[in-house]
C-alpha cells in the first residue's frame, strides 16, 4: 500500500472537497486543524503506478497543489492504523455513528442509537456536511411520523456509499429501506457494515446502480440523496417521480452558492408532476440548511 500526503493550503480545503464528492470512488482524504493552522491531503493506493497516476491528474486538476507529495510504503497493518486515524465518531440528536473499532470506548446514553461503521474505500464515513445534512433530515422525518409509522415508511438511499444513512434508517427502526449505488465497492462495504450493526442481510435492500434505473417503478416517502449538485438536477424527473405523495425529497451534495440553481433544475418538473404551485420568488422554494461551504435542499410533495 502506497501512502501520499502533502500540506496544503487552507484555501484549497473546500474546492477539494467538493472535486472528491463528486468521484464515484475516492482514494483521497483531507485532515484540517484550523487552531493548529494544519491542512494536509492524503492518499492510499495499493501500489505506486496508481499513487503517481493519481496524482498527476490531482494536481492537473489543482495546479496549486505542492508539485510532490510525500511517499510512504506501508504494509497491510500499518496502512490500516493510518486509515483508522481519519475516522472518528460523529453524533446529532440520539444518532451516534461510531468506527467499529472503537466500539468499547465510545459509550452511548442510554435510549440512543449507535451505528457502527467502517467505510473502507467506499465514499461515507459521516464526517462530510453532506452526510450530516441528511442525518438531521432523517431525525426530523421520524420526530414528524412518530416511532410506529417511522417504521412502516418506505425511504431510500440514493448514492448510499457506505450505507451509512440507509443502516441508521433501519437500527432507528425503519423496515423498508432501500439504498443504491453506482459504485460496487459501496454494495460491499454497506452489507459489512449490516454485520458490525448485527442487522439481518434484508433489513436493507442493496442495488448496484445508477440513479436512474434504481428509481425505475419505485416511490418512497423519504428520499435522502446525498448525490452531487450536477447530478441531482439532471435527475430531477426522476427524482420527483420516485417521490410518494405525501413525501418528503431531501438532498445533499450542494454547496450553498449553488442551491438556487438545484432549485431552478427542480421548478419545472415539481411544477408539472407534483402539480406544485411554485412562488414567484425562487429563494422561498424549498427549505434549506447550510453547514460550513455545504447545504441541503428539501421538497414536501404535495398529497394530491
Amino acid at each position: 500500500m502506497i501512502e501520499l500526503r502533502v500540506p496544503i493550503s487552507p484555501t484549497l480545503v473546500d474546492p477539494l472537497e467538493e472535486w472528491f464528492n463528486e468521484l464515484q470512488r475516492c482514494s483521497w482524504g483531507l485532515t484540517t486543524d484550523p487552531t493548529a493552522s494544519k491542512f494536509e491531503l492524503f492518499g492510499y493506493f495499493d501500489d505506486e503506478a496508481t499513487a503517481h497516476e493519481a496524482w498527476k491528474s490531482l494536481h492537473a486538476a489543482f495546479p496549486a497543489l505542492p508539485k510532490k507529495p510525500a511517499q510512504t510504503s506501508l504494509d497491510d497493518r500499518n496502512w490500516k492504523e493510518a486509515y483508522k486515524a481519519h475516522l472518528r465518531p460523529w453524533s446529532t440528536g440520539e444518532l451516534h455513528w461510531v468506527p467499529v473499532w472503537l466500539k468499547d470506548v465510545y459509550p452511548i446514553p442510554a435510549g440512543h442509537t449507535r451505528l457502527l461503521f467502517d467505510a473502507g474505500m467506499a465514499f461515507g464515513t459521516g464526517d462530510h456536511p453532506t452526510t450530516r445534512l441528511m442525518a438531521q433530515r432523517l431525525l426530523d422525518f421520524r420526530a414528524v411520523l412518530g416511532p410506529q409509522d417511522f417504521a412502516t415508511a418506505k425511504i431510500i438511499d440514493a448514492g448510499c456509499g457506505s450505507g451509512i444513512l440507509a443502516l441508521s434508517a433501519a437500527l432507528l427502526g425503519a423496515k423498508n429501506v432501500f439504498a443504491f449505488d453506482r459504485d460496487p465497492e459501496s454494495i460491499v462495504v454497506s452489507r459489512e457494515n449490516l454485520v458490525f450493526n448485527g442487522l439481518p442481510e434484508n433489513a436493507v435492500a442493496l442495488d448496484n446502480a445508477g440513479l436512474e434505473a434504481a428509481l425505475k417503478g419505485r416511490t418512497a416517502d423519504l428520499i435522502l440523496a446525498n448525490i452531487q449538485a450536477d447530478v441531482l438536477s439532471i435527475h430531477a424527473d426522476d427524482l420527483a417521480k420516485a417521490t410518494a405523495p405525501g413525501g418528503t425529497l431531501a438532498m445533499s451534495g450542494i454547496l450553498a452558492a449553488e442551491v438556487n440553481d438545484v432549485r431552478a433544475a427542480f421548478e419545472p418538473n415539481l411544477a408539472h408532476i407534483w402539480k406544485y404551485d411554485v412562488p414567484d420568488e425562487l429563494e422561498f422554494f424549498g427549505s434549506s440548511r447550510v453547514m460550513g461551504d455545504w447545504c441541503d435542499l428539501v421538497f414536501e410533495r404535495p398529497i394530491r
